[in-house]
């Protein structure tokens, strides 16, 4: 009988226990999209990495690479132009830039694409922001699912950048 109330127990607090992490997740989820919007707003690409706002996102490190990437296929427009490839981004080209910021990606393993060979985005502080074109030919959504199979990797876990 005393085994059978401390199973009770124990089932009620995980139940509980997955509840309230379900409900952060989901609290954190709003609170990065809310400070991507604010990203969003930056004039100049150059300027997103000194945004309070990409600066709060960054705090939230891992958690931030996990909900990140469901915004890399929102096409929508945003205020922020590149001087390196001559547009403005979309939104989901920002959340791929917070990304890189938070920590590097393996471009090559990514894109294909070695980053010696570019250097039309010099003293450009994100690095990945010469790549979106290339992400753009090649699919977002492949390179979401590329990104998203990488971030859970063994060979992420043991290399670091």
């Amino acid at each position: 009988m005393v085994l059978l109330s401390l199973y009770k127990k124990l089932f009620a607090l995980i139940i509980i226990f997955i509840s309230f992490s379900g409900f952060a997740f989901s609290q954190s989820k709003s609170e990065i999209e809310n400070l991507l919007t604010e990203v969003c707003k930056v004039s100049d690409s150059k300027d997103i990495i000194k945004s309070e706002y990409a600066s709060k996102i960054s705090d939230y490190q891992e958690e931030a690479l996990e909900i990140l990437p469901e915004f890399f296929t929102d096409d929508s427009k945003t205020d922020v132009y590149s001087k390196c490839l001559k547009r403005k981004l979309s939104r989901g080209e920002v959340a791929v830039i917070l990304c890189d910021r938070i920590e590097i990606m393996p471009y090559f393993q990514l894109t294909g694409i070695q980053n010696c060979i570019f250097s039309f985005c010099k003293d450009n502080p994100n690095f990945v922001e010469a790549y979106l074109d290339t992400i753009k030919k090649q699919s977002i959504k492949k390179f979401k699912e590329k990104y998203v199979l990488w971030l859970h990797s063994e060979e992420r876990k043991n290399t670091w950048i």
